[in-house]
């Protein structure tokens, strides 16, 4: 049973700042795995919690001044749906798609998924291809301060963050994809309903004249942490999308990646898994050149 002595439902974020930062409350955005984790005994909960729902500034998808942003409160499932993300940012649309069921895409957020900090987060290697910064504030002396810290830094180790005793995760800002950039991520799982990725792997690249002039990978669920793929990366700008750079870079994401073994796999399935999943990907974005 839990041992919640205040419930609180702020409607601004500067309320749920100001409680957040006095110490002992807990922030609740959808509940899909702090919930579950309560009931368990697998946490525990402070003796407040501040519920994020009502606040409106944390939901919700624009695009304004060059970038889209993402509040931290928004679904899961109107990510998913959104045509502007599905034209503009479509392989963190079709991760949001891959979440889990729609009754719980249409709960869990965008920010929830991002703070859990499980290493096998769906959206996480999507926010790394977009170059995804997230929006930290926190209640000072003089208001809310704010700071912003590029997505592959927000992850300490599994279920750690950056983020600070009081700090909360506002939103989420990236650039559109260029029109000339093919991206694309995949995950592979035991199932189809209610899947966890035992692997997922995405891929952002520029080609122009058959070569390679930029590149951004990213893999979850192989490290402690979702991971950016600068070992592979390096091995494919300024090279052709031939047999040979693509045996190259599946080597170096091989080598770069720490993947463990548990219930769901080996760690050596998960590197073959990679490298699968990545060749497969290289060789589409070959004939698409």
């Amino acid at each position: 049973m839990l041992a919640i002595a205040q419930y609180l439902a702020p409607r601004t974020l500067e309320e749920a700042a100001r409680v957040l930062a006095g110490g002992g409350a807990t922030a609740l955005a959808g509940g899909t795995d702090l919930l579950p984790r309560w009931s368990k005994g697998l946490i525990a909960s402070g003796p407040t919690v501040v519920d994020l729902k009502r606040i409106g500034t944390l939901r919700g998808i624009e695009r304004a001044d060059g970038e889209i942003r993402i509040g931290a409160c928004t679904p899961l499932s109107d990510i998913a749906a959104d045509a502007m993300l599905a034209a503009l940012a479509r392989p963190l649309a079709v991760a949001a798609d891959r979440v889990a069921c729609p009754q719980v895409r249409n709960r869990a957020t965008i920010g929830g998924n991002l703070c859990n900090a499980s290493p096998a987060a769906d959206t996480a290697v999507p926010l790394i291809l977009l170059d995804a910064v997230l929006e930290l504030v926190a209640a000072g002396p003089q208001g809310l301060s704010r700071r912003r810290v590029p997505v592959a830094d927000f992850f300490r180790g599994p279920g750690e963050t950056v983020l600070a005793p009081g700090e909360l995760l506002s939103a989420i800002r990236f650039p559109p994809l260029p029109d000339d950039i093919f991206a694309c991520w995949d995950k592979f799982g035991t199932r189809r309903a209610m899947e966890i990725a035992v692997a997922s792997v995405g891929v952002a690249l520029r080609l122009r004249d058959g070569r390679v002039t930029a590149a951004r990978i990213g893999y979850g669920s192989v490290a402690p942490v979702p991971l950016r793929g600068r070992q592979a990366e390096a091995v494919l700008v300024g090279r052709r999308l031939e047999p040979e750079a693509i045996a190259a870079c599946v080597a170096a994401a091989r080598a770069e990646i720490a993947p463990i073994s548990d219930v769901r796999a080996s760690a050596e399935y998960r590197r073959e898994l990679v490298g699968v999943m990545l060749r497969r990907m290289l060789e589409r974005a070959s004939v698409r050149r």
